[in-house]
Order: structure tokens, then C-alpha cells, then sequence
């Protein structure tokens, strides 16, 4: 099986309708109009999609969309926007945000399953919809950068080797001359978090999708290979280092009683590495990715994102790191 540092991959596409305002301009009216006609469409589909006011969302949901990047707080804020999303949270479409209709798919294995699932849904729109469409520019969106297909492609990787031998300068370089954008995954302490960074298309003017995945994933699997030529230079040059600090983390994740998300996600991505390179045999890597990609349901006290809580955050993770649970998913 080839070796990939990606732990999560997103497809977006973004669409507007012909005949009506873009969403900053839209009256109440318009925008319940909208609503009704997107859900109409989706909510009988097959991925059984369950419209969502966002004036209606509890605290929990709203934290769970932020948790994992399918919405910003301005669209939350919105009382004239609506999400459509699965039991999951791997496919949600949001209503009058940025754009009219933004459709959202994320996974864990491949961007190319994601986009076929983000096209189908856009050809049932589509079918029953009229676009705003230009012959020459392509789909027309709010976001001149987003001008063309409307689609923006992004994996996040892991790389804590490349961080650690001081090679990422060497990809912002690569990326930008080839139209991606790589960048790191920060918190509020504007620290990077984990050793994560996104990358994505830059453009979609005048490219095609095909083109457009083709080059998110080629510098993906760049990023792979020398991700793990460096772990091994690791492992011959700074062995016992490497492991001390693999052993240290996972000691702070079962025994801290006040942790930071910082400090939380310096741990998470060095136990990670542990685990990938065989140090580390009785931790569940599924919790670690989890952990890492806010998909473990605790939520703020848990979120990488949020500092707060630092007391509740440690008894969380003590537990999940316990001898006893530490191996489950």
C-alpha cells in the first residue's frame, strides 16, 4: 500500500443561480426561495440530507460544523442561511453563504471518490437549476478567485519529519510557482498545529477539474515521499531523540492534568509518528486522526482550536489515553 502523510481530503464546489442577487444582497424572501428549492432537490437524494436553518443549529452542532471546517462564523451567524448535511457530517451543502450554494464533501481516502460525489450533487442541481454561467469565464461566484469551475481541492498532510529537518520552505516554493497554495494549519497561538498543513488549488480560472486534482494530489504524493525518506534519516541520525520525544508525548497525553490545544496537537502529531514508525503499538492511530481532525464528538473542550478549558481538556485526553482505552477507536 503506498504511503501517504494525507489524514484528511475536501472537495468544494461553489454555484450561484442566475436571477438573483449574490447572497450578501439577498432579502429575506429571496434567500427562504433558495432554501426551498436546493432542498427540494437534495433532500429526496441518496445521501438523505437533512435541511438545517442555521438561526435553528444548537451550540453543539455549531461547534461541530467549526470543529471541522464546513462552516465559518459569519455563515453561523447568518439567519438567512441553512445547511443540508448527512448523519456523518462527510457531505453538507451550505445555503446562502459566501455563494448561493456551496456543496462540501470530505473524507479520508482519495480525492477523486470525494469529487464525484461533490459532481453528482452538483448535476442534480444543476439539472433543475439555472447557474449563473459566462461562455468565457465559467461558473460565476462571489469570490473572483473562485471564478471558473467554482472547485477548490484540499488535503491536509502530515509531515512532522519535513518540519523537523527544516524542508517546508521548499514546498511553499514548489507551490506557488505551480498555483497551490500551502500553508500551514494554525491556532490561535499562530503556532502550526500538529505539523499539519492544507494543500490546495489556488485558481480555478482556466483550469480544468481534472487538472485541478491532478496537481493537488501530485504535490500530495511529493510531500509523501519525501516525508518519509526523512523519517527514516531520523531514525538513523536522531534515534534516540525521536523516540524520547514519541515516549514524553505519550506520557503528557496519559498523565497532564492542564493542556493546551497547542501542547495537545504537538503530542497527538509526535505520538502519531510514533505509531507510524513502529515504536508505538497499543494506541489506536484512528483516535489519533480523530483527535487531530475534529472528529472525536467532545468538542470545544477537546477542539484544537479553542484554548480555553485547559483542565477539562487534560481529564479528556487521560482518559482516552488510559491503558484501557488507549487502543480503541
Amino acid at each position: 500500500m503506498e504511503q501517504s502523510v494525507v489524514i484528511k481530503s475536501k472537495v468544494d464546489i461553489s454555484r450561484n443561480l442566475n436571477g438573483y442577487s449574490f447572497p450578501h444582497k439577498l432579502s429575506s424572501r429571496e434567500a427562504d426561495i433558495i432554501i426551498e428549492k436546493v432542498n427540494n432537490i437534495l433532500s429526496s437524494s441518496k445521501y438523505d440530507l437533512i435541511l438545517n436553518r442555521t438561526r435553528e443549529l444548537s451550540q453543539i452542532e455549531i461547534d461541530s460544523l467549526l470543529e471541522r471546517e464546513l462552516a465559518d462564523g459569519d455563515f453561523l451567524a447568518n439567519e438567512n442561511s441553512a445547511v443540508l448535511i448527512n448523519y456523518d457530517k462527510t457531505i453538507c451543502v451550505l445555503i446562502n453563504g459566501l455563494d448561493h450554494i456551496k456543496i462540501q464533501v470530505v473524507g479520508y481516502n482519495g480525492i477523486k471518490e470525494l469529487y464525484d460525489i461533490a459532481n453528482e450533487i452538483d448535476d442534480m442541481l444543476e439539472s433543475r437549476l439555472e447557474y449563473a454561467f459566462d461562455k468565457d469565464l465559467g461558473y460565476l461566484t462571489t469570490c473572483p478567485v473562485n471564478v471558473g469551475t467554482g472547485l477548490k481541492v484540499t488535503n491536509t498532510v502530515h509531515i512532522p519529519a519535513i518540519q523537523i529537518l527544516k524542508q517546508v520552505d521548499d514546498y511553499y516554493k514548489i507551490a506557488h510557482k505551480i498555483g497551490i497554495n500551502f500553508k500551514g494549519v494554525y491556532g490561535k497561538t499562530k503556532s502550526i498545529l500538529g505539523s499539519l498543513y492544507q494543500v490546495s488549488n489556488s485558481i480555478t480560472l482556466g483550469r480544468s477539474e481534472e487538472n485541478i486534482i491532478q496537481s493537488v494530489e501530485s504535490i500530495s504524493k511529493d510531500l509523501s515521499k519525501r516525508e518519509y525518506e526523512g523519517r527514516e534519516v531520523l531514525r538513523n541520525v536522531r534515534k534516540i531523540d525521536l523516540e524520547d520525544d514519541v515516549f514524553r508525548s505519550l506520557a503528557i497525553l496519559s498523565s497532564a492534568r492542564v493542556i493546551t490545544n497547542t501542547e495537545l496537537m504537538r503530542c497527538l502529531s509526535s505520538v502519531k509518528l510514533g505509531i507510524e514508525m513502529g515504536y508505538i503499538e497499543d494506541v489506536s492511530l484512528e483516535k489519533i486522526e480523530k483527535l487531530m481532525t475534529g472528529r472525536q464528538p467532545y468538542l470545544k473542550v477537546i477542539s484544537a482550536y479553542d484554548e480555553e478549558e485547559k483542565v477539562k481538556r487534560a481529564s479528556y485526553i487521560r482518559r482516552e489515553f488510559s491503558l484501557a482505552n488507549r487502543n480503541n477507536k
